[in-house]
Parts: C-alpha cells; sequence; structure tokens
C-alpha cells in the first residue's frame, strides 16, 4: 500500500512538472515569435524566390501583442492578430498598400491569402512555421 501511495504521489508530481514546462515552453515560444523580423522562405512547402532587387515578404509582430506590420514583396502590410499559446491567427486578415509589381505579384498575393488561413504556429529549429487547419502554410526566418 506504501509503495502504492508513493507511486501515485511521483506519478502527481511529475505529471504537475510537465505540465508547468509545457507552458514555459509554449510561452517562451510566445515571447520569442513577437517583436522579431521573420522573412518567409517558402510557401505551402515552396521555396519563394524574389526578383533581383525585390525584397522577401517578411512580418512582424508588435511587443504591443496586437498589431502586425510587414512586407508583401512589394506593398506594406498591416493589420492585427491574436496570439494565445500556439494558436495565431490575424483576424480582419491583414492589410497592404496598393502598388502593382508584375513580378512580385503572384508571391505577395499567396502569402496574404496563406495569412488569412493562419490558426496556430510552430517553433522548428529557429524557423516559424504558421499553420492552418494543421497544414504548413508557410515558413519564415527570424531575422
Amino acid at each position: 500500500m506504501k509503495h502504492l501511495l508513493l507511486g501515485t504521489l511521483l506519478f502527481v508530481t511529475l505529471s504537475a512538472e510537465k505540465c508547468n514546462s509545457d507552458k514555459a515552453g509554449a510561452l517562451g515560444s510566445v515571447a520569442s515569435i513577437v517583436d522579431s523580423k521573420w522573412v518567409l522562405q517558402s510557401l505551402g512547402g515552396n521555396a519563394i524566390t524574389m526578383p533581383d532587387g525585390m525584397q522577401a515578404p517578411w512580418l512582424k509582430l508588435g511587443k504591443d501583442g496586437s498589431t502586425v506590420e510587414g512586407n508583401g514583396g512589394c506593398n506594406a502590410l498591416m493589420g492585427s492578430f491574436s496570439l494565445d499559446g500556439d494558436k495565431l491567427s490575424f483576424p480582419g486578415g491583414v492589410g497592404s498598400t496598393k502598388k502593382y509589381c508584375e513580378s512580385t505579384m503572384s508571391t505577395e498575393n499567396a502569402f496574404l491569402g496563406a495569412l488569412k488561413r493562419v490558426d496556430q504556429f510552430k517553433m522548428d529549429g529557429g524557423m516559424l512555421k504558421l499553420l492552418g487547419a494543421g497544414q504548413e502554410l508557410a515558413t519564415l526566418k527570424g531575422e
């Protein structure tokens, strides 16, 4: 009986520690993605390439916890974001200025389309992976 009680106590203690470390890990991930510039590397698993002289699309989630800014490769991006644990979304979408850059519009439009579907993120070796319905939508690298 004594061994059963000790085993149960040990299990409960280790389970609580695991939950606390998971929460700390999630909070660490949240802190690591905010107020950093994230440069787009791939969309839907396909590497992006930009024409000479054009910057790669990027995002920066504001440390205020609600505003997002960036560039789609041609146009400035702006909007709001919601972050809770590993849940990430851009309620109301991400808006942009209205310049037309023929060489980058397809990438920019695909990036904006992906951002509309984001509902979660994960960190993977210094890369920010944006997910939607369990699928990887975009991968960004911190700068």
